[in-house]
């Protein structure tokens, strides 16, 4: 079992959407205090048996953070059984607060931001 309360799953087995979107949401902006689902940084999640494809952006093409966030992404997903993990960052259309969940833009609202 892993540290996500999740059981690993066998080689024939798929990871479910859920599952993925789950670990996402355990996976914070060092800058904002919002897991990188709820602040719209997921714009693509491709699943296939164990293996996943992620296409993502940052909320400012400069960010520095890119290969530190899509890193940690990848030791988390491993954990709960998925293969290859595949990160891509892409930056059309840019990120926007429309991007947010409804979660994101309470706990962003709650912390004051004008979104």
């Amino acid at each position: 079992m892993s540290c996500y309360n999740h059981s690993m799953i066998e080689d024939t087995e798929t990871l479910a959407r859920e599952q993925i979107i789950e670990v996402l949401k355990m996976i914070y902006d060092p800058e904002i205090p919002v897991n990188i689902y709820d602040l719209g940084l997921i714009y693509d999640l491709e699943v296939t048996g164990i293996d996943v494809g992620i296409k993502m952006t940052l909320t400012a093409v400069g960010c520095p953070i890119g290969p530190h966030v899509a890193e940690e992404i990848r030791q988390k997903l491993q954990a709960i059984g998925a293969a290859d993990v595949v990160v891509n960052f892409v930056w059309s259309p840019p990120w926007s607060a429309e991007r947010l969940t409804d979660d994101g833009r309470l706990a962003l609202q709650s912390m004051g931001y004008p979104v």
